[in-house]
């Protein structure tokens, strides 16, 4: 029982700290994952909990004999209280109705040196097996009220199951939470890269319309109108199925900001917020000192920053293209050594044939 209420504890305290902010914003660790991880293991334990309790209330009763079965041999597994001394686990084989009770050679002797609780365990078994010699019971095979003159007590071990299904789903929720976890890490690095590579046209497209004569609102209103057209074209009927651009999303968010009566300089400072990354908080920034501070020079440093962002970008695919050409060293050695052995078996075959 104790496990359950371990577990049942630990799922409330991160219950609690999970509705108090203190999980759920830390990196690894997404608030879904943990939400999955909570369930999985709520319910483990309430089934285990549930075998536990049903074990509890109907205990296994004293008995003194157990059935032979007709099909031979079998084993039991029993727990045997003796007075003043501890609880032994130990396991009986019962004969079959068929096979009387075999004589017990006791100078089977022991050459090799046993601890004491095999001593105390083959004790037992020798006292049964003579108990069961006296009794001559084809039917039942008898379990002695005394050993070693001490009253004792027969049950069977008390069933576990409950326990370790509990922790089997315990760690079934942590794996599944960790898995999460790394899913989405994984996803919130996609979303990295994607914003990186669309930041230079975003701020191309961005300085040619501040360069046409746009205001900063009205060309935010453009980028996002081009975007969802895109996303809605059609081809021969049928609907252009265009993947979610992250940094386009942000800026359609920024517009419906703006049409919901937010300020330009607050909308401006949530992009940058809710992009996370520099490029996009410098972008927001210069955006937000030409509200408040009126620069004339807005389309110059707007051209700089897309010239850099461009160089930025080209730096990244030469990488990218260094990054591929090293993970195709392995396959390309592959296929030399296929080749050679292409070249070389027929002219060994050829040759000591």
């Amino acid at each position: 029982m104790w496990l359950h209420a371990a577990i049942g504890i630990m799922i409330l305290a991160v219950f609690i700290a999970l509705k108090t902010g203190q999980l759920g914003k830390q990196e690894g660790l997404p608030e879904k994952s943990i939400r999955m991880f909570l369930l999985v293991a709520a319910a483990g334990n309430a089934l285990g909990l549930f075998m536990t309790v049903r074990d509890e209330m109907n205990p296994n009763k004293e008995f003194h004999r157990l059935v032979r079965e007709e099909s031979g041999m079998h084993e039991e597994e029993l727990a045997v209280t003796a007075e003043g001394e501890k609880t032994a686990t130990i396991r009986i084989q019962v004969p079959g109705k068929e096979k009387p009770v075999s004589e017990e050679t006791d100078g089977e002797a022991d050459d090799f040196l046993v601890s004491e609780k095999m001593k105390r365990e083959r004790e037992i078994e020798d006292a049964v097996a003579m108990y069961n010699r006296e009794k001559a019971d084809p039917d039942y095979y008898y379990l002695p009220d005394e050993l070693s003159g001490k009253a004792c007590t027969w049950n069977r071990p008390k069933d576990r199951s409950g326990s370790l299904l509990a922790g089997l789903f315990l760690a079934g929720g942590l794996a599944v939470m960790v898995l999460s976890g790394r899913e989405a890490q994984k996803q919130e690095l996609m979303r990295h890269e994607q914003m990186l590579l669309d930041y230079p046209p975003i701020i191309m497209k961005f300085t040619l319309l501040i360069q046409a004569g746009m205001s900063v609102r009205r060309t935010f209103q453009k980028i996002a109108s081009d975007y969802q057209a895109e996303r809605k074209k059609t081809e021969g009927g049928k609907h252009k199925k265009v993947p979610v651009r992250h940094a386009y999303e942000e800026i359609v968010i920024v517009c419906n900001e703006l049409d919901s009566g937010v300020s330009e300089a607050e909308a401006y400072r949530h992009f940058g917020e809710r992009c996370g990354q520099i490029k996009y908080r410098t972008f927001s920034t210069l955006l937000v000192q030409n509200l408040q501070k009126g620069s004339r020079s807005l389309a110059d440093i707007l051209e700089r920053e897309s010239a850099a962002a461009w160089e930025e970008r080209k730096r990244k695919a030469r990488i990218s293209g260094e990054t591929a050409s090293t993970k195709l060293l392995f396959p390309m050695i592959l296929m030399l050594l296929v080749v050679m052995a292409v070249i070389m078996v027929p002219a060994f075959t050829a040759f000591w044939g």
